[in-house]
């Protein structure tokens, strides 16, 4: 809530300074400070001002070096429009009286504030399908060997596994060298990407 400050016995007593004008866009507070010795403030809005605007107390007491805070109350259901009006101030029954001019916006309208969202942020995010053991094994080759390699690796291993399967299950000398070929193929092409 907007504060307007009033000041009084600062420049003497029964001085009053207000600022020229303010603007608001509903319900503010006066703080008077008085800056001497004690005094009474009148406080009071004129009949434009006064069509939406009311104070529940217009006269005011304060104390030496005191501070009052005077709510002011804007009616929220006022016709749409600029409404300016004068709030007058006066100290010591008459002796200092100053005006401050008071401009009342309308209130911005919370239609035009408002935010549209997009129906797909209502829907949940797709997530990734959970991977299978095969690829949590490659991925796991990829993290201890570098990217790229556990695809590699795992054809590498199917491969050896497959030529030392034949060559037990032939018997024979020629596929035991065939398979021994495979094997340091292999062999030679993962110290290669290994590099």
């Amino acid at each position: 809530m907007q504060t307007i400050p009033i000041e009084v016995n600062g420049d003497g007593v029964h001085s009053i300074a207000v600022p020229d004008r303010i603007t608001v866009e509903g319900s503010f507070e006066i703080a008077i400070d008085n800056q001497g010795q004690a005094a009474h403030v009148h406080l009071n809005v004129d009949d434009d001002l006064g069509r939406i605007a009311s104070l529940v107390e217009t006269n005011h007491y304060l104390e030496a070096d005191a501070r009052r805070v005077v709510h002011v109350d804007v009616n929220p259901n006022r016709p749409d429009g600029t409404v300016r009006g004068k709030l007058k101030a006066v100290v010591g029954h008459g002796s200092g009286t100053a005006y401050l001019t008071v401009i009342v916006e309308p209130a911005p309208d919370p239609e035009s504030e408002s935010v549209t969202v997009d129906e797909s942020l209502s829907d949940p995010p797709e997530r990734d399908p959970e991977p299978t053991p095969a690829e949590r094994f490659v991925a796991a080759l990829d993290a201890v060997f570098g990217d790229g390699l556990g695809p590699a690796i795992v054809v590498a291993a199917i491969a050896v596994g497959l030529a030392l399967a034949v060559g037990t299950a032939l018997n024979t000398p020629t596929v035991f060298l065939a398979a021994g070929i495979v094997v340091a193929a292999v062999v030679v092409a993962l110290a290669l990407a290994l590099r």
